[in-house]
């Protein structure tokens, strides 16, 4: 019984990262603390620690501020041209706004939510059922006392 709901723990939790989309939004209308995705018009190169990575062409952070032209964000993910990707670690990269060909505010999707809780309720249920170890919803057996 523990192993059932530790499997339903873990599809609950990668099924729930897949609820959120990407909304359009302008740099002045996300507040300080929003998850924003940034696409750029051109490979950049930001520098992470100690490491610089290349060829980046989305930055995936939380809204820091606007200041001077450019758009900073505490970096959670970078993304590359190539496929490689990066985790940002917080860091604060500096992101010009001229090279920016969206911002996108990252909200979550109620009806996927629903769609995603719903079918894994269901799915449970059918394999408690299959399985046997749910409660019994037939009639009563024909036992001592049960005079019909």
């Amino acid at each position: 019984m523990k192993r059932i709901a530790w499997v339903f723990a873990l599809v609950t939790f990668a099924a729930s990262t897949g609820c959120y989309h990407y909304v359009p939004v302008t740099p002045a209308a996300a507040p300080q603390g929003t998850p924003v995705r940034a696409r750029l018009s051109s490979m950049s190169s930001f520098e992470l620690s100690q490491i610089t990575v290349n060829n980046i062409d989305q930055v995936e952070g939380e809204m820091i501020r606007v200041d001077g032209g450019s758009l900073f964000l505490s970096a959670t993910w970078l993304q590359a041209v190539t496929g490689n990707g990066y985790a940002g670690n917080g860091w604060t990269v500096s992101i010009p706004q001229d090279d920016m060909v969206g911002l996108e505010e990252r909200r979550l999707s109620l009806w996927r939510t629903g769609i995603v809780v719903g079918g894994l309720l269901a799915g449970t249920w059918l394999t408690f059922d299959a399985l046997g170890l749910g409660p019994s919803f037939g009639g009563g057996g024909g036992g001592p006392g049960n005079t019909r």
